[in-house]
Parts: C-alpha cells; sequence; structure tokens
C-alpha cells in the first residue's frame, strides 16, 4: 500500500513502486515471475493515479484550517477517486502533460469533506463562486436565522471561514489565501448578504473551500465544538483561470511539490548565448 510521506508518494500499488530520490517522486516497476511486461495503458494510469495522490494531498493541506483533520475516514479515497478521474480525462500522453480547460475540476465542486455533516444542510442558501478574466467574486445570498441556517445543539455563534488554494500549472508552487471570516449569532435574526473579492493570477488551479466552525460559551470562555462526527466544510468550487502564469515568486508562494508539465532534461536545457 502507498502512502503519503510530506508531498511523496511512498510505498507500493500493484507491481509498482513509488520512491523519493533528490530529484523528487520516482516510480519503479517491481521485477515478477517470468517477463511479466506492463502494458502502457497499465503505466499511463499508475503515473496519472501518483499524481491524482499528490493533488489531493495539496488540497488536504491547503484546506487543513478548514478540517482540522476532522473529515470523515473515507475522504481520502473519495477525493484521490474524483482526482484520478479528472487527471485521466485531462491527459495528454504524446506530450506527458495535462491540458486543462476552465472547468476540468468541476468535479470537485460542492465535495465535502465530511460526508456525516454536509456543509448543505448548515447552510440552506447555496453561495456563488465565479472567475471572470482575472477577478474571483463569491457571493453569499441573504439568509434568516434558523430557516436558512442550522446551528447545532449548544452553540451559539459560528465563524463562517473561506479559504482560495491556488496551484501553479506551469510551476511547482501554490498559494493558500485566507479571506475575511463572517461571524454569525444565534441571536440574528437576518444575516446580510456578502461578497468576497480577489485578484487570481493566470494559469492557475483555483479552489475555494468553505467551513462552519461553531462555538458555545461557558464561564467567559468560547468553546469550539466542532468534532470528528460533526465539521461542515466543502469545496465551493474549482476552476483554471486562463493564460500562463508569470508571477515572480515570493514568500507567499511555496513549493508544492507537483507539477503538471514533463520534467525538462538536463540535456535539453541549452545555455543563453553570452552578450556580445
Amino acid at each position: 500500500m502507498a502512502t503519503f510521506k510530506g508531498k511523496f508518494l511512498i510505498g507500493s500499488i500493484g507491481n509498482l513502486t513509488f520512491k523519493k530520490n533528490r530529484k523528487g517522486q520516482v516510480l519503479q516497476r517491481k521485477p515478477g515471475k517470468g517477463s511479466v511486461k506492463q502494458t502502457t495503458a497499465t503505466k499511463k494510469a499508475a503515473l496519472v493515479f501518483g499524481k491524482a495522490s499528490q493533488f489531493a494531498y495539496c488540497i488536504r493541506n491547503g484546506f487543513r484550517q478548514l478540517t482540522e483533520s476532522n473529515y470523515d475516514g473515507q475522504m481520502i479515497n473519495r477525493l484521490n477517486k474524483e482526482n484520478f478521474a479528472i487527471l485521466k480525462q485531462c491527459y495528454q500522453s504524446e506530450t506527458e502533460s495535462y491540458e486543462f480547460k476552465s472547468d476540468s475540476f468541476k468535479r470537485l465542486n460542492h465535495f465535502d469533506f465530511n460526508s456525516s455533516s454536509p456543509l448543505k444542510d448548515s447552510l440552506w442558501v447555496v453561495p456563488s463562486v465565479q472567475l471572470q478574466r482575472q477577478e474571483l467574486l463569491i457571493r453569499l445570498p441573504e439568509f434568516e436565522i434558523p430557516d436558512d441556517f442550522k446551528f447545532p445543539a449548544y452553540s451559539d455563534s459560528c465563524d463562517l471561514k473561506l479559504r482560495i488554494h491556488l496551484l501553479s500549472i506551469k510551476m511547482s508552487a501554490q498559494q493558500h489565501i485566507i479571506l475575511d471570516t463572517l461571524q454569525i449569532s444565534y441571536d440574528q435574526k437576518v444575516v446580510p448578504a456578502r461578497e468576497w473579492k480577489l485578484e487570481i493570477p493566470d494559469g492557475c488551479i483555483c479552489l475555494t473551500g468553505m467551513a462552519l466552525h461553531y462555538y458555545r460559551s461557558q464561564d467567559n470562555l468560547t468553546i469550539q465544538i466542532n468534532r470528528k462526527e460533526f465539521n461542515p466544510a466543502v469545496i465551493l468550487n474549482a476552476t483554471v483561470s486562463k493564460g500562463e502564469f508569470n508571477l515572480p515568486l515570493n514568500p507567499d508562494w511555496q513549493d508544492s511539490g507537483l507539477s503538471f508539465q514533463p520534467e525538462i532534461k538536463e540535456e535539453d536545457i541549452l545555455d543563453d548565448p553570452p552578450n556580445q
């Protein structure tokens, strides 16, 4: 069985072994009895599955402040399955790369991290997420309490949290963006509509996540009541920004360990000619 250690898949899947060296992820085929040959389709599936698992790890890591490890026991498998289906559809065998359209990741829309507490069972209005050119617009309609928003027993306040996770398609880089928290009180009758706007760079996979963190007040303390069995958190939207990523990397961008382009071999790189 293969598992993640850090950003890399380590272990075995069938007759394939995933390892890590100083250059990154390594995939090897186990020697079998006789001369068992791996088909091209099997190799492709193994490579794509490894990439899908890496991508799923990036998503889980990017939204860890939303899930706080309170996800259901099958979540990792569910997320791997969706990512594998997406990347298998987008993989280009001739170039060993992936070609994404703006809606290639729509299968991830409304993916609940905890199947025992779907966010839609707590928030009965539907937020919208739109990417137009480089502007991401998130709209939350006005809603009423308790008709459109449910508080679990013993809770009296809630933080509605939003996170944006960006992955560069061209480069092995990612960024996590924290948006302003919307604080909701049980005593409110109506919560006004709210918008969040931000600029998204070209050539990125953009995932928008939302979570509801509930609290109760006790003895001048605020105690969070979310737990393994109850933690509404969802991927609201997954989209791809057009164009090519060309931003200079700054401390806001971190290494993702994930690339959707084929590795460039050293012998294929030509040095720029010296200035005359």
